[in-house]
Parts: structure tokens; sequence; C-alpha cells
């Protein structure tokens, strides 16, 4: 799925505190997003990932013959990776266009710069037309964004027209700045052997330097809130312990699927997502050469539009 790991299942946003749509500056289309809430999430938020996500749809190609419409003659399901909740933004255009047009190649041809094609997909039910989907990959840097992703699904209509639906899924959450405290003892434990099957084994710890503190500390901070997702399969792959006066005052431990950062921090919790090349850069660098060699392959599944 993209920069994830192949067994994650979904991601859901999660919460927090953000940027109003003004501070964008994105230009607004005619598409449809998804109706507001702030059930868990705050309306500048809501408001301005509805407005990426517009404006994301409008960046997509469209082939030339393609005819703009509020409704298909026959509905079309939405397709994409992530659940269409009320958590996630969603912006989607409905098209009209005829057969004859081949809508995968010109997709292909004319695809803003950073995005690619990175599936495909058939789909057919009794007493229905089959279904194509085509899905685009793009790196939606941003300090809000955890995930996006397009979707393209074209079936036969009437009249030797075709349907085509295009879907741009967003999740677009407050930023979190989380605070780990460098008084005390901190200690960064990776292992030698990972599994998805068997758990972590053969650990090596290292106690940090001041400045190797404040240097995670700096990346800690900087990743991104947890979109939500599970995974069938997971493994251990980090250790942070902070201690105080004989007393553990903060810990996380990182693992590879979903990709979280889970961190408790007296009776608090909080789950970030650990996907960021700048923290895996960093806590590989604690390790000598030859140890906490799972942990350094493993974090090898960062993602560069996890970062930024």
């Amino acid at each position: 799925m993209r920069q994830f790991s192949s067994s994650l299942i979904g991601r859901i946003a999660l919460t927090a505190v953000a940027l109003g749509v003004a501070c964008l500056g994105l230009p607004s289309t005619s598409a449809v997003a998804a109706p507001t809430t702030t059930t868990t999430l705050p309306t500048s938020v809501v408001v301005a990932g509805n407005a990426y996500a517009r404006y994301l749809l409008a960046l997509q190609p469209v082939p030339p013959e393609a005819r703009k419409v509020s409704t298909l003659p026959t509905p079309i399901a939405p397709s994409g990776d992530v659940g269409y909740g009320p958590l996630v933004r969603h912006a989607w255009a409905f098209y009209v266009l005829p057969m004859a047009v081949s809508v995968d190649p010109y997709v292909r041809a004319h695809l803003p710069g950073g995005e690619k094609v990175d599936e495909t997909g058939y789909g057919s039910s009794p007493h229905a037309y089959p279904v194509d989907n085509l899905g685009v990959s793009r790196t939606c840097l941003g300090p809000h964004i955890t995930y996006c992703g397009i979707y393209y699904t074209t079936t036969e209509a009437k009249d030797g027209e075709q349907e085509l639906r295009v879907d741009v899924a967003v999740i677009y959450l407050p930023v979190i700045h989380a605070e780990m405290p460098t008084g005390g003892v901190v200690t960064v434990t990776g292992y030698g052997k990972t599994s998805l099957m068997d758990g972590s084994g053969d650990p090596s710890s290292v106690v940090l330097t001041h400045h190797q503190a404040l240097t995670l500390r700096t990346v800690v901070a900087e990743l991104k809130d947890f979109g939500g997702g599970m995974c069938m399969e997971d493994s251990q792959l980090l250790k942070i312990d902070i201690v105080k006066d004989r007393k553990s005052v903060w810990s996380a431990t990182a693992d590879e699927c979903p990709g979280v950062l889970a961190i408790t921090s007296g009776t608090r919790t909080l789950t970030l997502d650990n996907r960021s090349c700048a923290f895996w850069h960093v806590v590989d660098s604690f390790f000598a050469h030859g140890t906490a060699a799972g942990t350094k392959a493993d974090s090898k599944v960062c993602a560069d539009n996890a970062d930024g």
C-alpha cells in the first residue's frame, strides 16, 4: 500500500490542533468534499483538510473528451486504500466520456510531477458491467498530512459511453509536538533480529550522551500524529527508556507495522507515525557497526513523505 507495509489494512485519522484553510493559499474547485464533522477534529482542521483534498483533485488529469456530471447514470462505489469515514478527507468528481477513449494511457501520460501509477485492479459482479481501477500515489509533504491517494474508476455506461469516477483521499491531522525529556538517563535499545512471526531478539542497548539525547528529542518532536491502522503481523524495532532518580519518567516503543511510536509519559500515552526517515537515520547512528542489525534493516521502511 504505497508507503506502508503490505500487511497494513487501513488508515483512519485520529486527532488534535491545526492550521486554518486561510494559511494554505489553495485554489477552490467545484469538487465535492467530505461533510464537515467536528466529532474529534477541530473545525479548522476539517476545513483545511477538505480544501487540500479539493486542491489535489483539481490537479489530476482527465481526458479532454470527458464531460463532468453531478451524478453518474450507474453509481460507482469509491475506490481506495483507506476507509472513507468521517475523519478521512475525501473529494471526488464524476465524468461521462466516449467508450472509445482510453482513460488509463491518458492518465499515465499526463500525471503531474511526483505522481505515479502504483496499482491497477479489475472487478465484476452479476448484472453489472466490469469496473477498472487505477491507483496513483503522490508524495504529499506537510506536517499535517500522513497519507494521500488518488483513484480512477471506470465502467461502461449506455449509448456507447463510459463512466469515470476520480477520488482523492487525504488523512490530514493536527500538528502534535511530542516533548521528550532529556534530564535523566536515556537508553535506546535496538534488536539484532526482528521477525513478524516470532518477535524481536538479540537486543543491544546504548546510553545516549546529552548531545545525542537532544538530537533524538528534536526528531521525535517532528513526528506526525498517527492516522490509525492495524496489521496482521508486527515486530518491535526499538525501545527508548528515560530514567531519573531511579524512576522511569518517559518511555517509547517503535514497531514495524503499522509504524507507530507509542509513547508513555506518566499516565499519558501518545501514538505517533514513526515512518520518518529523519527519525530512523538518527536512531541508526546510535548503534555501532554490527549491532542492532534487525532494527537498522527494518527501519528502511521509512517513507520520505512521512517527513516534512
